[in-house]
């Protein structure tokens, strides 16, 4: 293999890839799954890459064993590269384990279908998918078998509308944006296989994976900046650039407070504490209409429910879904919930302040019936 002329017509690649290994790199104390995650998937890119070169270069001097092993490995990896981009388009987001190793079996079946045009000596099976013929200079001719050369196509399809599918269910209340990057990143890589597939080339995919990968790692990281890094809901920024713009859309307010967390502190650790408001976290989150609600970590122990155009009874139902997970949990919170409407002539900072009135109200109730002493376990 000319390695020169490798490195030269990769110049692209590698810088990318460079970009993406310093990323995750950095990252990686931090966020250890998804950087490591990234890694992977770049150096698989790079793997396919010398699959490729591999393949061309054996094709080009004839030598049919070694261009049918990599073209193999090459239909096989590809897979690989698309399962792992589906699970980083999803990170952020709760899958149940069973619904990555369902995706798994395309993989299987992939990597089988593969595998015959490895068994040369058996007529039936080496020629059902792909083989090579020799050509009069000595270079060889890549000859489709039967339909089953498109497997690894037809599968990474599926991927795709996997992937599409779970990019529409992020296009939910005021941040739809988010599933916007990855929805791009999803219809540059169709035309890429589609391109593939026409122009039968197979060197085209690893570079705009990795492209799409670096574009979708930064979107991200900007997008990360807009949550609290512990309990991930949306941060006091988030909040203030959301009721500002829109402002004229909210008519529902649920103002939560942990109850404990100087005691949790103060006699079991932080680390505690923590665990309680990421538990808080997770139950408001969970029961939160994402299509009309948004759900803010203001400061310590202290949550917000903003809902957008709602209605009253969707609002008390989420109140009372909370109050009944929470009696479920080892945690409480005081909670406040205001639903006004146009027709009742009052502020959004109004209703703020009405829904936390209620909520020290409940607060204080809380204490009173638990007969702790609010200085040492309020907040």
């Amino acid at each position: 293999m000319d390695i020169l002329g490798y490195f030269s017509s990769n110049v692209p690649l590698f810088s990318v890839s460079a970009v993406i290994i310093l990323l995750a790199v950095r990252n990686i104390r931090i966020r250890k799954q998804e950087s490591i995650l990234f890694l992977m998937f770049t150096s698989i890119v790079i793997v396919l890459s010398l699959f490729v070169a591999f393949e061309q270069y054996n094709t080009r001097y004839g030598n049919i064993v070694a261009a049918t092993i990599f073209t193999s490995l090459g239909y096989i990896t590809r897979l690989i590269l698309l399962y792992i981009f589906v699970i980083l388009a999803n990170l952020s987001e709760i899958r149940n384990k069973k619904f990555y190793l369902f995706l798994g079996i395309p993989l299987i079946v992939n990597f089988i279908v593969y595998m015959f045009p490895l068994f040369f000596n058996v007529e039936g099976l080496a020629k059902l998918v792909f083989y090579y013929v020799p050509k009069a200079d000595g270079s060889l001719e890549f000859v489709r078998g039967t339909f089953l050369n498109f497997t690894s196509h037809f599968i990474s399809i599926l991927y795709l509308i996997v992937l599409m599918y779970l990019s529409a269910l992020r296009f939910k209340g005021k941040h739809r944006k988010d599933g916007l990057v990855l929805v791009l990143c999803v219809g540059i890589i169709i035309i890429t296989v589609a391109t593939e597939m026409i122009a039968e080339r197979n060197d085209l995919l690893n570079i705009v994976c990795e492209i799409c990968l670096l574009i979708n790692y930064i979107f991200i990281m900007t997008i990360n900046t807009s949550k609290d890094p512990l309990t991930s809901l949306y941060d006091r920024r988030t909040y203030y650039e959301d009721i500002s713009r829109y402002k004229d859309h909210v008519n529902g307010v649920v103002s939560i407070d942990m109850n404990g967390l100087k005691y949790l502190n103060d006699h079991k650790g932080h680390e505690s504490g923590d665990k309680g408001l990421v538990a808080i976290a997770n139950i408001l989150q969970s029961v939160s209409n994402p299509s009309s609600m948004c759900v803010y970590r203001l400061s310590g122990d202290e949550f917000l429910i903003l809902m957008f155009d709602g209605t009253h009874e969707l609002l008390s139902k989420t109140v009372a879904l909370i109050k009944e997970r929470m009696a479920k949990s080892p945690y409480s919170a005081a909670m406040g919930m205001y639903y006004f409407t146009k027709e009742d002539n009052i502020t959004l900072q109004e209703a703020l302040k009405k829904a936390e009135e209620l909520m020290y109200q409940d607060k204080t109730a809380y204490y009173k019936e638990s007969g702790h002493d609010r200085r040492i376990a309020q907040k």
